[in-house]
């Protein structure tokens, strides 16, 4: 398989993170304005793949940053204030509520959109481990190829998740499997799973996601309890 077929294909599936969260964080809003945050987390999605795509070569080499410890963990908070307004029923304005869905696109979109770059760079680097200007050329046209797909795909999405408790509640356990994936992922907790001689990281990680389902889908029941 070409190595823009990869890039196309790894962005689509780990694109669906975003989307999950444009879904989840628009809950409530006009179709006018959640049309508009999906707008505003797509694009602004791509604009932080093109950034993070030259700066993840340097966030590496800084190792006391653990930048996946901290991509989840923020992740982890978009998560419990999407599920916590989900369970708050007083009345918020339109405008405040709106303003307060795009900076938690903008906080999830951070989160993964590094996370994407990362999966996407280990595609494109070369044998030595290097990061070529051939490399570069084929993530960033991967990227700009998926974005129309995804502006296509996800107002379908967006739209069964809304319509479906049962999707959003597993589009919720899915993002808590990232983040829990994100956590586990880093040098720091790799390191400690070792020396307590832990294997089931992996499997570790599926249980949160199963766990933030279940949570969501109570959560999501007594919600609509309440509203009818």
């Amino acid at each position: 398989m070409s190595t823009l077929i990869q890039v196309i294909l790894i962005n689509l599936i780990v694109s669906f993170d975003n989307i999950s969260v444009i879904a989840l964080a628009a809950r409530g809003l006009t179709p006018k304005k959640a049309n508009t945050a999906r707008l505003v987390g797509i694009w602004l999605s791509l604009a932080l793949k093109l950034v993070f795509t030259f700066m993840v070569g340097w966030l590496f080499t800084i190792t006391w940053l653990h930048i996946r410890l901290i991509g989840g963990m923020m992740l982890i908070y978009v998560i419990v204030q999407m599920l916590r307004d989900t369970s708050n029923h007083k009345e918020v304005k339109s405008d405040e509520k709106f303003i307060k869905v795009i900076f938690t696109i903008i906080a999830a979109d951070i989160s993964m959109s590094l996370d994407n770059v990362i999966a996407v760079i280990s595609i494109v680097v070369d044998d030595a481990g290097n990061i070529t200007a051939h490399g570069l050329s084929m993530a960033f046209l991967g990227f700009a190829i998926s974005v129309p797909i995804l502006l296509i795909a996800s107002e379908y999405i967006i739209n069964l998740i809304n319509r479906y408790a049962v999707l959003f509640a597993l589009a919720a356990g899915y993002l808590g499997y990232i983040a829990a994936n994100m956590i586990f992922e880093d040098e720091l907790l790799e390191s400690f799973f070792h020396f307590m001689q832990f294997p089931f990281v992996p499997q570790l990680a599926v249980v949160v996601g199963v766990v933030v389902t279940y949570i969501s889908w109570i959560i999501n029941r007594k919600s609509n309890r309440l509203i009818q």
